[in-house]
């Protein structure tokens, strides 16, 4: 089953992480990302991963986002999503995004540890 055309790709790099918890214990890491994406030029924005433990294999996501086109044209992003571990400090990430003022997006990438890397694909949801 396709989950959409593929439009693009993104490709970032992590510029810090906060971890934290909060008092109905779920802890959270915030992924600071930056980078490159299809269509959108350079994107900025964090990425949460939401989990009932530190060091869980799998949970909930959430992806507030701002893109900056060489034309001086910005947007904002924001989704919610899951991921899973896919690989030694390796995790997939499976996101549907909300674009302002545009389409509804699916991302699909996955994030490791080596390299504080972020890479995946965009789809348009069909």
């Amino acid at each position: 089953m396709s989950v959409g055309k593929a439009i693009g790709e993104f490709s970032f790099t992590s510029t810090g992480v906060t971890v934290s918890s909060n008092p109905g214990e779920e802890w959270s890491q915030q992924v600071n990302l930056e980078g490159t994406a299809t269509g959108f030029g350079t994107i900025i924005g964090t990425l949460t991963f939401l989990s009932t433990e530190p060091g869980a294999d799998n949970g909930f996501t959430t992806w507030a986002g701002s893109s900056y086109q060489d034309d001086g044209e910005t947007g904002g992003g924001l989704g919610r999503g899951v991921f899973e571990k896919s690989g030694t400090n390796k995790w997939r990430v499976r996101s549907l995004v909300q674009i302002t003022g545009g389409p509804l997006l699916l991302t699909d990438g996955e994030i490791a540890l080596e390299g504080r890397t972020y890479v995946g694909t965009i789809h348009q949801w069909e």
